[in-house]
């Protein structure tokens, strides 16, 4: 009979996808990711992760002195040990206070490293392309506000409150009505420190405190408690009030534009530094987060596509990278970071890694049980642990197979079959799935289908080539370009233009790379330098450089820079760029600014008046020009050193056939 039910079974799974071939994690692991998830695989090092991330937590936060020390954990381990795995399973784990989990894309050693963590950072908090990004956004800023409003009833003594909350409508029985009002003070105390459901406003309104009137107290509490004219209160003002607006008053403008305001004082001599700014408003932003309960963790995963895009390691980016982390352990506080990294390139950083930075990284951090942690290494799978993980991908198929429940749970291998392919030759799990995979399709499969894939696989011999990897055909260029295009216009919707600074800034340096020795018009580029940062505003501040020749006129540096800035930022990031051909010493003689428009072209006229204003004046006076740019080439800039990396730097070994792909 169990012969019979075994038949039954194979017949069933023959028509199933192989459940062994998902193997490999991808950047974004789609929502039946945590079904293939084992606990026992890196168990320690998941348990000694969150012991770190769970100090980094501080639930009763009063002032910046409890805040951690920011430190670096490296977790290391072979390609295909799961350390991707293991970043996911962490970002989703179930906690009772969200977290902030930052984990850049990209890395480009121009700009400075705080505010490649900065921009990093603000866009994990405001961009909506991750699913659960708007409703912690929104559980960051109700806590944050509750925790205001709490402390602005509680500052209000009788009469005060009598003046705030809703006045009576009669005056007969005062003293009885001012009671009765006064128990709605504190029965509005007690439901802000349980309720969780209802809106704040409405929560307010409820008990006697209007809208409009609570979000004057708010404000007037945070004038009271934040005194001062410096750069650092009036940032922390500023960031408060933003979160506190989103849930008073449903406005996310306001905490959407912080990068793009100007905190200098309107008075001061000397208005503040770049570094200060992006140093204080960092620690102003994990400070916030802090308050309520929230750790802010920057994962920087796949180091190979940050530091060795093109293979070998790119050391100028790596000396920048670590001396850039090494800093940001000395200038904040409360920031956990963590390093991904694969243990052969990470022996390959070790030149790339000086003795000032490697006296940080090794810091770590002190959990009780386990010591200081800083370095944590993913062993291989122990048999009993593939196992499991057989178990747990055969159970879902297994439950819906004829007679599932009669089956061994390993099925169609038996557990000396599992245990023995686990034991031979097998470091990492992904060896381990790749023959699981195999063996499977030997099992289930009909006889003979196995031996007439491998005969079509050798039947059609690869053609005679040189040693140079053949490109791809133009139908594929297009469709992977089509899909690197779709995937950045729908990453713009999601957030506002400013947040994307440094990548498209890269994606410009990376295309115009490409492009080098190649003539327009009697002029032939010959250096680019991507995110040139230049004055004291460290979002606008900032442009590409090239360096044009010509027999006939010499040499030109020109900058390029696109206008971010939405709304009333949009004159002020014109201003800061213009002044690019102001800087001492000289950047650029001559400066194209990109302009990004919905429609193909504008002309002038069509501008803002506040910014046509300021381009008119320029024009009369300066080399520049405006070149306008739609959305499709925004996405464009935005795709294209992930593309070009992936898909031309690596496959062509010809410069003039990568220039000739960009193109």
């Amino acid at each position: 009979m169990l012969k019979a039910f075994e038949q039954q079974a194979l017949y069933f799974l023959r028509g199933e996808e192989n459940p062994f071939d998902a193997f490999v994690v991808p950047d974004k692991p789609a929502h039946a990711f945590a079904a293939c998830h084992v606990e026992a695989v890196h168990q320690t090092q998941f348990e000694q992760i969150c012991r770190v991330i769970d100090k980094y937590r501080t639930p009763d936060y009063r002032g910046q002195q409890q805040l951690h020390d920011s430190r670096v954990l490296v977790v290391r381990g072979v390609r295909g040990s799961g350390k991707t795995h293991l970043l996911h399973i962490l970002r989703g784990r179930d906690t009772v206070a969200p977290e902030v989990w930052v984990c850049p894309r990209h890395y480009d050693p121009g700009f400075p490293f705080a505010e490649y963590l900065l921009s990093e950072l603000v866009r994990a908090l405001l961009t909506s392309e991750d699913a659960d990004a708007p409703a912690r956004l929104r559980w960051i800023a109700r806590e944050l506000t509750r925790r205001l409003c709490c402390e602005a009833v509680c500052a209000l003594n009788c009469p005060e409150w009598l003046v705030w909350a809703r006045p009576s409508r009669s005056r007969a029985m005062m003293p009885r009505r001012a009671a009765r009002r006064w128990a709605d003070r504190e029965a509005l105390l007690e439901a802000l420190a349980r309720e969780r459901t209802v809106r704040l406003p409405e929560l307010c309104d409820r008990y006697g405190l209007p809208p409009d009137a609570a979000w004057a107290l708010i404000l007037r509490h945070v004038e009271r408690t934040e005194l001062g004219t410096g750069i650092a209160v009036r940032m922390r003002r500023e960031v408060i009030l933003a979160f506190a607006e989103l849930t008073m008053r449903d406005n996310p403008t306001r905490l959407a534009a912080l990068l793009e305001q100007d905190f200098a004082q309107p008075d001061a001599a000397f208005p503040p530094v770049r570094a200060d700014w992006v140093t204080q408003m960092l620690q102003t932003l994990v400070e916030t987060l802090a308050a309520v309960g929230v750790p802010v963790i920057i994962a920087l995963d796949n180091m190979e596509r940050l530091l060795a895009p093109r293979g070998p390691v790119d050391n100028a980016a790596a000396q920048a990278f670590f001396h850039g982390l090494a800093h940001t352990v000395d200038q904040t506080r409360g920031v956990l970071l963590m390093l991904f990294v694969e243990r052969g390139l990470w022996n390959e950083f070790s030149g790339s890694i000086s003795s000032f930075a490697e006296q940080r990284l090794r810091q770590g951090v002190r959990i009780r049980d386990y010591g200081c942690v800083w370095d944590l290494e993913l062993p291989p799978p122990t048999p009993e642990q593939v196992e499991q993980v057989v178990r747990r991908r055969m159970t879902p198929l297994l439950a819906r197979a004829p007679h599932g429940d009669q089956l061994a749970a390993c099925f169609p291998f038996t557990v000396q079959e599992v245990r023995q392919i686990a034991t031979e030759g097998v470091d990492v799990l992904r060896t381990a799935l790749l023959r699981l995979r195999d063996r499977y399709d030997e099992r289930v499969l009909p006889n003979g289908q196995l031996d007439q894939r491998a005969l079509a696989t050798t039947a059609s011999p690869a053609p005679a080539t040189d040693d140079s990897p053949l490109p791809p055909t133009a139908d594929a260029w297009e469709r992977s370009w089509d899909e690197a295009v779709a995937n950045g216009r729908r990453r713009f919707g999601m957030s506002r233009r400013v947040s994307f600074n440094q990548e498209l800034h890269a994606g410009l340096g990376r295309w115009l790379r490409a492009m080098i020795g190649h003539e327009v018009r009697g002029w032939r580029l010959s250096d680019v330098r991507s995110a040139v940062t230049f004055g004291d505003h460290p979002i606008f501040g900032s442009v590409t450089l090239t360096v044009w020749h010509s027999g006939q006129h010499g040499t030109v540096r020109v900058a390029l820079g696109p206008v971010l800035g939405e709304g009333r930022s949009m004159p002020k990031d014109l201003e800061v760029k213009l002044s690019v051909l102001d800087q001492r010493p000289q950047l650029a003689e001559q400066l194209v600014v990109l302009w990004p428009v919905a429609q193909s072209r504008i002309g002038v006229e069509q501008l803002p008046p506040a910014t046509r204003e300021i381009w008119n004046v320029a024009a009369t006076s300066r080399p520049v020009s405006l070149c306008c740019l739609t959305v499709t080439d925004l996405a464009w800039l935005l795709e294209f050193p992930a593309w070009f990396g992936e898909r031309v730097a690596v496959r062509l070994s010809r410069p003039s056939e990568a220039a000739e792909a960009a193109e």
